[in-house]
């Protein structure tokens, strides 16, 4: 059996993602955060995001409900990635891949099928259009 270190369990810094990664954290602590003050996202958003503002607070709307539990970031200047917010730039990445299998292998015991359906079409038009608007 394979031992696991502690390092398995040390949240990821930021400095070791990706640009379009940490673009894509910083609308999703911002949609968080202004979601919690019960104020729309989608402007602040669309100066960070573009036209891609719609279909990632339409994503963050329904993770966030088909979340079995609160949907959890760090506040914006953490230097480390919370869990939910690692599992959020995953299946992100799974889907600006197509791949769409490895996507829902990673909510299998988390979500219903129909859930992690709506997600991964939700998910893949957004990173289309990150794509396209690149």
């Amino acid at each position: 059996m394979a031992r696991l270190s502690p390092a398995c369990f040390m949240p990821l810094p930021v400095a070791t993602i990706s640009e379009e990664s940490r673009v894509l954290l910083k609308a999703a602590r911002l949609w968080v955060m202004l979601a919690r003050a019960r104020r729309s996202a989608r402007p602040p958003l669309e100066a960070l995001l573009g036209a891609s503002a719609a279909r990632f607070c339409l994503l963050m709307e329904l993770l966030v409900v088909s979340w079995q539990e609160p949907f959890t970031t760090y506040p914006p200047c953490a230097d480390s990635i919370s869990p939910d917010e690692f599992w959020l730039l995953t299946l992100l990445s799974h889907a600006e891949k197509g791949a769409e299998l490895p996507f829902h292998a990673c909510l299998v015991d988390m979500l219903p099928e129909a859930h992690r359906q709506r997600l991964w079409q939700c998910a893949s038009a957004l990173m289309a259009d990150r794509i396209g608007a690149a």
